[in-house]
């Protein structure tokens, strides 16, 4: 369990906005792939990426919701036959004001060994942040999620 995944990104939006933009179906479905989440956001509830057909992309269990600085939920992928198989990492976002600006760290962590699942989220956590930073700062979304 070695592996670990980091991105940080700038962000021209409030604490709030962009903690909107991670827990609101409103917004994943525009710059996550077009997946909706659903969760109540308490301690271990479930989290839930359904895709468009209703299909289930990621599932997990809030660890913790400090709204508007802290989240982080187990990753147990359901779209990939053989990631599905593996046990749960963890995804954490921690945000921060800086400026006038929010700094949003992303840690995606806790992989099994020999995990089929960090590859993948190894280049796909920018695009998804990107998009996500782009769609706050210009109520738009680029192509690529």
């Amino acid at each position: 369990m070695s592996d670990q995944h980091v991105s940080v990104i700038y962000i021209k939006a409030s604490l709030d906005s962009v903690w909107q933009a991670l827990t609101s179906t409103e917004f994943t479905r525009q710059y996550f792939h077009s997946t909706d989440i659903k969760s109540d956001w308490t301690k271990d509830a479930k989290v839930t990426f359904y895709n468009q057909d209703q299909s289930i992309a990621v599932e997990g269990k809030v660890l913790e919701a400090d709204k508007p600085n802290k989240l982080s939920y187990t990753w147990h992928v359901h779209y990939n036959p053989v990631a599905m198989a593996e046990e749960p990492s963890r995804v954490t976002y921690l945000l921060e004001t800086v400026e006038d600006a929010t700094k949003l760290t992303l840690i995606h962590d806790q992989f099994p060994a020999g995990s089929v699942v960090y590859p993948q989220i190894s280049e796909g956590w920018i695009a998804i942040l990107c998009n996500l930073k782009t769609l706050l700062e210009t109520d738009s979304v680029m192509a690529i999620s």
